[in-house]
């Protein structure tokens, strides 16, 4: 009865480390990635100044327009936190916003990778270039192609209501500065390529992740069995003991370097399938139309990072079923030397 509820003690021990490493890591997946600006000040006539801000610092949704900055919070809600600039302290010029505060240094959210709410956990980035990549954008309107953003960009492909436009990409992709630098209108959805084939890329690691955590349950039902001669196979138990450990250290090695782009994944759960059955059907759709080679390549993706991904799975689990009998062989072995060797005291006396 006791090396049961030892056995069950060390599972439940290792199913809370496994909860912890997770819900760190999905944490930290799920914050949204922001891009600050601070106000700056013009000179309207000498001695009379005021605070401006770039229209595209309104992030609009279904409840109207919203001007939102950070403050830094405490307690269970440490960290920056969204909070709502009240809309009487601003108004709208052209593509400015003038702040009626005169001494208003907040540093205020410019884009964001995914829809922001008041209180929401944030963290400020900066975007850096990150090589070659191709947006698909459907239902672009009529883009403003003497921007500043058209400098590297050009239509690869067009169709009816989608676009492909190659350019020096940044990381990390904010569709909303995307919008924004290529002109494109306010109902459009842009979207990464290279993010696309980056979530993909993540699918071994994420099946090694899961093969892992398959692989120590095997293992701990395995040593189960052998506490039943627990005096016999303690060498045994302490090597599983120490391999479920190293599976353990590898599982959250392997968690951090999982990296899913913040553009792709869903608003507020990340285990919302739903959210990407919707997403990746809309973009698989409109890719199947295209012929450009970076349409071809995203499209090939999917099916080779799932086929690494099986492979990794299978792998794993065979070569926990190979060491599960390979140690089944020493038992027997060494029940048999036992056995032979108690005949042959039983004999000698």
């Amino acid at each position: 009865m006791k090396r049961k509820v030892v056995c069950v003690g060390i599972l439940v021990f290792w199913g809370l480390v496994v909860c912890t490493i997770l819900s760190v890591r999905i944490e930290e997946q799920m914050t949204i990635q922001a891009m600050k600006v601070e106000a700056k000040e013009e000179q309207i006539e000498p001695g009379y100044s005021r605070l401006m801000l770039p229209a595209d610092a309104l992030i609009q949704d279904e409840n109207g327009t919203h001007l939102y900055f950070a403050e830094t919070g405490d307690g269970w809600e440490e960290g920056n936190r969204v909070v709502e600039r009240d809309p009487y302290r601003y108004s709208v010029e052209g593509d400015r916003i003038v702040l009626f505060d005169s001494l208003d240094l907040t540093s205020y959210i410019q884009y964001a990778s995914k829809p922001v709410k008041v209180g929401e956990l944030i963290m400020w980035c900066r975007t850096y270039p990150k090589g070659e990549d191709c947006y698909l954008v459907l239902d672009p309107g009529e883009p403003d192609q003497s921007l500043e953003g058209w400098g590297t960009a050009s239509v690869t492909e067009e169709r009816d209501g989608a676009l492909l436009v190659s350019l020096e990409g940044k990381q990390p992709f904010l569709e909303s500065q995307a919008r924004s630098e290529l002109g494109f209108s306010k109902e459009s959805r842009v979207y990464s390529l290279g993010d696309v084939r980056k979530l993909f890329g993540t699918f071994p690691l994420l099946a090694g992740m899961a093969v892992l955590l398959i692989m120590t349950v095997i293992l701990w039902a395995h040593s189960l069995r052998l506490t039943r001669n627990l005096r016999e196979n303690r060498t045994l138990l302490a090597v599983n003991a120490v391999l479920g450990g190293g599976m353990l250290w590898l599982f959250r090695c392997l968690a951090d370097q999982v990296k899913l782009p913040s553009s792709l994944l869903p608003a507020e759960n990340i285990l919302e399938f739903g959210h990407y059955a919707e997403e990746f059907g809309a973009i698989f759709h409109e890719l199947e139309g295209f012929s450009a080679a970076a349409a071809s390549e995203t499209l090939r993706a999917l099916p080779v990072n799932l086929a690494l991904a099986g492979t990794v799975v299978l792998v794993g689990i065979v070569l926990i079923f190979v060491l599960i009998i390979f140690e089944r062989r020493i038992v027997s072995r060494v029940s048999e030397i036992i056995s032979a060797g108690m005949i042959h005291f039983r004999q000698n006396n």
